[in-house]
C-alpha cells in the first residue's frame, strides 16, 4: 500500500493571564509532503529525520523567526497557522448549522467529528456565522489572523497550500494524527506542561469538549499577502466557538482516546 504521509513541524507560544484572563495560544506550522510505502498500519509515533528550516513563533505578533527542523525528501510545501483567541468571560454561542451542508462543510465536520468521538466529545455543528467571518478574512488574501470580524470571541486556524477538496488532509493528517501522540502523557492534567504545546495545540483544539461549532472557508487567491508565492494559493480560515486550549480546563476538555482505529484522510 502506498500512501502520502504529511509531516510537520511547528512553533508555539503562550502567555499566562489572571484567573479572569484566560491564556491564549498561537501555533505556526510549516509542513511538507513525503511519500513512502507502508506495509501495515502506521505507527502512532514515527518521525522522520529532519533538517533546518525557519518558522515564525508568535503570540498575536511575530518575534524574529525561530529556527526549527523539517523532514528531508521534500516534495511540496504547505503552511498552517493556528490561533486560539482570548474569549470574554461569557462565551457567545454561534448560530445553528446550515440545513443542508455542502460537500466542503461535510468534509470539515467529518474530519473533526471522527476524532472528537474518539475522545468522548460531542460532534461539532456548522455555523453560518463562523463561516461568514472566515470567508471575510480569507477573501482579503492576506495571510494573517483577525478574530475581531463579526464581534470576535472565537478561536481561529488559518492555513495555505491545501485546496478545498483536500481539507481533510489538513485537519486529520496534519492537525490530529501528527499531534495526538505528543499528548499521551498529559491526559487528566488541568494545566499540562506547555513546553511542547507547539507539538499538540491543534490536536487539543480539535477534540476540545467545550467547542460546539465550527465554520470554515477556503479561497484561492491570485497572490497571498505575507507569503512569497508565484502562483495562485488556496487560503483556508476555520473559526471555532467557543475557543479551546484554556489554562486550567484541559482535564475536563481533552479526554483520553477510546481506542478507535486511526483514520487517515
Amino acid at each position: 500500500m502506498r500512501s502520502s504521509i504529511l509531516l510537520g513541524v511547528l512553533g508555539a507560544a503562550g502567555a499566562l493571564g489572571s484567573p479572569l484572563d484566560k491564556r491564549a495560544y498561537v501555533t505556526d506550522w510549516t509542513v511538507v509532503t513525503v511519500t513512502t510505502t507502508i506495509t501495515g498500519a502506521p505507527p502512532a509515533q514515527t518521525y522522520a529525520p529532519v533538517q533546518a528550516v525557519q518558522i515564525s513563533q508568535h503570540l498575536r505578533r511575530p518575534p524574529p523567526p525561530l529556527r526549527l527542523r523539517r523532514p528531508r525528501r521534500v516534495a511540496s510545501s504547505k503552511s498552517i497557522e493556528s490561533l486560539f483567541s482570548r474569549s470574554s468571560s461569557t462565551s457567545t454561542s454561534s448560530s445553528a448549522p446550515a440545513a443542508t451542508p455542502t460537500d466542503y462543510q461535510s468534509a470539515i465536520l467529518y474530519n473533526h467529528n471522527v476524532h472528537r468521538s474518539n475522545h468522548s466529545a460531542s460532534s461539532l455543528a456548522w455555523s453560518a456565522d463562523l463561516e461568514s467571518s472566515a470567508h471575510t478574512l480569507a477573501s482579503r488574501c492576506v495571510y494573517q489572523h483577525d478574530t475581531s470580524i463579526a464581534g470576535g470571541g472565537y478561536g481561529q486556524n488559518i492555513g495555505y497550500g491545501v485546496s478545498a477538496d483536500e481539507i481533510g488532509v489538513m485537519i486529520t493528517n496534519l492537525m490530529y494524527n501528527n499531534e495526538m501522540g505528543y499528548y499521551s502523557d498529559l491526559y487528566g492534567e488541568a494545566t499540562p506542561d506547555m513546553t511542547n504545546f507547539d507539538l499538540w495545540g491543534h490536536f487539543s483544539q480539535i477534540v476540545w469538549k467545550g467547542t460546539t461549532h465550527v465554520g470554515c472557508a477556503t479561497v484561492t487567491c491570485p497572490s497571498l499577502g505575507n507569503v512569497d508565492s508565484s502562483s495562485a494559493v488556496p487560503f483556508t480560515v476555520c473559526n471555532y466557538s467557543p475557543a479551546g486550549n484554556y489554562d486550567g480546563e484541559y482535564s475536563s476538555n481533552v479526554l483520553a482516546p477510546l481506542g478507535h482505529a486511526m483514520y487517515v484522510a
